[in-house]
């Protein structure tokens, strides 16, 4: 049954402050709708999950626009047929009031509502909706601590407007949430002096490193860094079991998207029964994955190893590097040999093959003598150390002697009563890395 609490004498609703708006509602099968011209506005949700606690820990707020035929409509539709400022604020409005008492409904006390302040709101008056949005929380009793508003980086000058925005945002006691983060165009240092609670990735990062290896990479190295700054990482838009697999598997704290469950008018609890399978198949994926990738690494490796310690032990018999590592050198990716200290010193140039172009290159002259240079922040430096005549594989890693992707393997030896540790750089296979 449908019931109009009150229809709009003229306008496209009456007043700006909640009580007006809320004359407006319409009550639908016990939702709460709008109307909109032809359209019925409403409020959609999709859950977001903790990949860590591996539930649901809070609900993405949608506005939807339902045609005459049940069709549903994006929020740049609803907007992009108003042509007046001050009716844009009035639909901003009551998207708000829309989106928490639709969530009150729910009477759920333990989850987030993650929503936003439109762009327009914010940017193009002289004050954010900050105030609005405190009056609103006030007339509906939504607790702030529920609230988590999405806040987006515009092009322009726009980061005083964005800071004040931060700050009252968090003195009203609302989560602040950095939308659609881009490394390309977005500063760092701006995000570590905004300090966002959230940060959402665009979703252009997840698609890229899904196709290719450097860009997994370099993703992986920016949500290790946006987590340095003190801000938890979601993805969203995740649609394919790739993609929450990759989501998961760089370690962002919170994914979202129709993988994980469609949009719903309702904001319901889920049973454990419910979000488990999803998780646990991922996880077993994921042991399989970790599995595959240390069992492919060491049979890559395999082939250099029993060559590499029969180099380190003739070193240990004080063999000059040269003649030991003749038959290593001839081994196909081999890039080079060298000798450590015990503190991680370079104490022997390095013994290249003759033909191998990367040390061709003149580029890279500037990098090719590393003799006296420092290792011991490498991983093959400890673990041989630690590990003494036992060969070790470091994970793949960007060189800095001929810039190629490389793994180390190292041995720590005994040499006239002194330790050294015996090194051996073999180029990895780009299409490898993980």
């Amino acid at each position: 049954m449908e019931q109009k609490v009150a229809v709009p004498s003229s306008g496209l609703f009456t007043g700006r402050d909640p009580q007006s708006l809320e004359r407006s509602l319409i009550h639908v099968d016990d939702l709460l709708q709008a109307d909109f011209h032809s359209w019925r506005i409403a409020t959609y949700f999709q859950r977001v999950y903790s990949t860590t606690h591996q539930r649901g820990i809070g609900f993405k707020a949608f506005f939807r626009a339902i045609d005459e035929e049940g069709a549903l409509h994006p929020t740049a539709t609803i907007f992009g047929r108003i042509a007046d400022p001050e009716d844009a604020i009035r639909m901003d409005r009551m998207r708000l009031l829309l989106q928490i008492k639709t969530f009150m409904q729910a009477r759920i006390d333990d989850r987030w509502l993650l929503t936003n302040i439109h762009p327009r709101m914010m940017l193009g008056t002289k004050d954010p909706d900050v105030e609005y949005l405190a009056r609103l929380l006030e007339y509906t009793g939504f607790p702030p601590h529920q609230l988590v508003i999405a806040l987006r980086e515009h092009a322009g000058n726009f980061e005083t407007v964005l800071t004040r925005t931060m700050d009252q945002l968090k003195e009203l006691g609302c989560l602040v949430l950095f939308d659609d983060f881009r490394a390309e165009s977005a500063h760092l240092d701006r995000l570590w002096r905004l300090s966002p609670d959230i940060v959402k990735l665009d979703h252009s990062l997840i698609d890229n490193a899904l196709h290719s290896g450097r860009a997994k990479r370099m993703l992986a190295n920016l949500v290790s860094l946006i987590h340095a700054s003190g801000c938890l990482v979601l993805m969203d838009m995740i649609e394919t079991e790739e993609e929450a697999f990759l989501a998961i598997h760089l370690e962002a704290d919170f994914v979202q998207g129709r993988y994980f469950g469609k949009l719903e008018p309702r904001a319901t609890r889920l049973s454990a029964v419910d979000w488990d399978g999803a998780f646990r198949n991922l996880a077993i994926r994921g042991e399989r994955q970790v599995f595959q990738e240390v069992h492919h690494h060491n049979r890559e490796m395999s082939q250099y190893t029993s060559e590499f310690m029969e180099c380190a032990w003739a070193v240990a018999d004080d063999i000059p590097l040269e003649e030991a590592a003749v038959k290593l050198l001839d081994l196909p990716r081999v890039e080079r040999v060298y000798v450590l200290d015990h503190r991680g010193l370079q104490v022997s140039p390095n013994v290249v093959p003759a033909k191998r172009a990367a040390h061709a290159d003149p580029r890279f002259k500037p990098l090719r003598d590393s003799y006296g240079a420092t290792w011991t922040r490498r991983s093959s430096y400890h673990d041989a150390i630690h590990n003494p005549g036992v060969a070790q594989i470091s994970p793949p890693y960007r060189s800095s002697i001929t810039l190629n992707i490389c793994c180390t393997l190292s041995m720590a030896v005994r040499r006239r009563e002194h330790a050294y540790v015996v090194c051996c750089d073999v180029e990895w296979r780009e299409e490898e890395i993980v």
